[in-house]
């Protein structure tokens, strides 16, 4: 795995569109494998503790099988803690009782959605909030939300006001209005709103996790030169 991320960031373009390489789910997986690697700690987030991710997971939601306002499986960016997950038969992601879960919503250049088909107002990060609290109700892990983007980008997108706990909180409430109490009581809403409060929610820019990397200055510098890249083909200023 780490000779391939090694050839990844050395890798040269030429017969392919450069963003299937340079971009922000690359760039995140990448910074996963090594943080995990060498224990990096962003916040309270340790990834020395982390005994499992994975890259475009399934993660399943309250909403999957109601008569009204459906919703579909959550497609995770990265997924990361105490999971199972089985690609050969399909990709949910099975979470197990453990120390950790989190999920990690990775954007280049790219605003976070507003809402969904049924839930116009209930954007990225509320979703990914309330999916994360629906698949571990029954565990006492610490439970993360956490999204990366440019420093450039998260000033100009206003990202810290989108991910504001008491918006996200919000947004979820007013996602399960419309739904009668049986509904409520049957798919742990009070629950789910309690694991939110409980989370931990944050964002990281890229560039600041980098600089995690100092002590380890090759790998810093290869890093740099992959985010220079990916910030170029995806004409991050």
């Amino acid at each position: 795995m780490q000779k391939f991320y090694e050839e990844m960031l050395k890798c040269q373009i030429t017969n392919i569109n450069p963003t299937i390489i340079y971009n922000e789910g690359w760039m995140t997986r990448i910074l996963v494998e090594y943080s995990v690697e060498y224990g990096i700690s962003i916040n309270e987030l340790n990834f020395g503790d982390i005994n499992n991710w994975t890259s475009e997971g399934s993660l399943s939601s309250p909403f999957l099988k109601t008569k009204i306002k459906k919703e579909r499986h959550t497609r995770t960016d990265i997924a990361f803690g105490d999971f199972d997950i089985n690609y050969e038969e399909r990709s949910e992601i099975m979470v197990k009782n453990g120390k950790i879960f989190g999920v990690i919503e990775a954007k280049m250049g790219s605003k976070l959605s507003k809402g969904t088909t049924n839930a116009k107002n209930y954007n990225q990060a509320s979703r990914n909030a309330v999916c994360i609290a629906n698949n571990i109700i029954d565990f006492n892990c610490e439970s993360f939300f956490i999204l990366v983007a440019p420093k450039s980008k998260v000033k100009q997108r206003k990202l810290n006001m989108h991910i504001e706990k008491s918006n996200i909180l919000d947004q979820v409430k007013n996602r399960f209005k419309g739904y009668d109490n049986a509904f409520l009581q049957n798919h742990n809403y009070l629950k789910i709103i309690k694991k939110i409060e409980n989370m931990k929610i944050f964002i990281v820019t890229y560039e600041e996790w980098i600089e995690k990397f100092s002590n380890h200055t090759e790998l810093k510098q290869d890093l740099q030169e992959f985010y220079n890249k990916c910030k170029k083909w995806n004409n991050v200023k």
